[in-house]
């Protein structure tokens, strides 16, 4: 059962909103977004009996404070004890008790169940797009690899089947070997917000999930040479699309010197995506999964979008303030 949020605050209350120090990021966040959405497809899914539980709100705003900060559930927990500011955002009265860490890894299976692993950054984004924040004009698309929380097991298991992360698999970068997932993601050209994320199996190649990344409202793409396919070009000339993609050589296809000139060009612009997965790599610890399967690894990266849009969405209102 989903208890209701007492909306009349107690002296105590009021009292404790006014200590601690400002969290400016925290607070432009939730001045700023609302997840009334997301709450109420997942509260839609409990019991209207039985023992009350942890409210939607709550923990919704707690993982998403875990993929801020990068924390994991004991670390969440400890720290929202211990920080005013966390306690504010996540709006958790005084007569709450804080999420424990079995209570958050239970949410997470819930919010894969009502698949907000998939919905809830375009739940995010329509906000964005409505106050003109993500520009559909130009997307910029790109993949990274990231590695399975698991020890690296034989390939032969993995070829059978047997291997503890099911759902991972092999692949060859820069002459070294990866074993884990690969992260999908596209942004537009201006703020590097990003749009659409999608995991699969490392042993993807990017080139394979071009349609299902590249959202059909933009005006045109910049990409790497890993996208340039037959397959992927007529992608695009169906959809009115041009294509910004690096043109790819081969043993048969010698690129011209304009072909070079052009490629750089358009690398210049296709660059900026880096500074996505840079982030999600130095600041959210993202060089690692944490789960094992499709589905969890999908919500993670999910929430990891979500939290880089808020905070870029914060660091964009903060600049046209000043």
């Amino acid at each position: 059962m989903q208890p209701k949020r007492d909306k009349q605050p107690t002296f105590f209350d009021m009292a404790m909103q006014q200590r601690g120090a400002a969290n400016k990021v925290l607070e432009t966040i939730a001045r700023e977004v609302d997840f009334t959405e997301a709450e109420q497809r997942v509260a839609a899914t409990y019991a209207t009996g039985g023992r009350p539980a942890c409210r939607v709100g709550v923990l919704l705003r707690t993982m998403i404070l875990q993929h801020l900060y990068g924390l994991s559930d004991p670390q969440v927990e400890e720290q929202i004890k211990d920080r005013l500011s966390f306690q504010k955002f996540i709006q958790l009265d005084t007569s709450e008790m804080v999420p424990d860490e079995t209570t958050i890894c239970r949410f997470r299976q819930r919010l894969i169940e009502c698949n907000l692993h998939e919905q809830l950054l375009g739940l995010l984004n329509s906000q964005l797009e409505a106050r003109g924040y993500i520009v559909k004009r130009t997307t910029l698309v790109d993949a990274t690899i990231v590695e399975s929380s698991r020890k690296r097991p034989d390939p032969e298991a993995v070829g059978e089947g047997t291997a503890p992360d099911a759902d991972a698999s092999y692949t060859r970068k820069n002459d070294r070997s990866y074993y884990g997932y690969k992260a999908h993601v596209s942004t537009d050209g201006e703020h590097q917000l990003i749009r659409r994320a999608l995991v699969s199996t490392a042993g993807m190649q990017d080139a394979h999930l071009f349609g299902q990344v590249v959202p059909e409202d933009t005006e045109e793409v910049y990409g790497d040479k890993a996208y340039d396919t037959k397959a992927n070009q007529a992608w695009l000339r169906e959809r009115d699309i041009d294509s910004r993609i690096l043109k790819k050589g081969a043993h048969h296809i010698k690129l011209s010197r304009r072909d070079v000139k052009m490629n750089h060009k358009k690398g210049l612009v296709r660059r900026n995506i880096e500074r996505v997965f840079g982030h999600l790599k130095q600041w959210q610890g993202y060089r690692r999964a944490r789960y094992l399967g499709l589905a969890r690894n999908q919500l993670e990266l999910t929430l990891k979008a979500v939290a880089y849009n808020l905070k870029r969405l914060a660091k964009i209102l903060e600049l046209e303030i000043t």
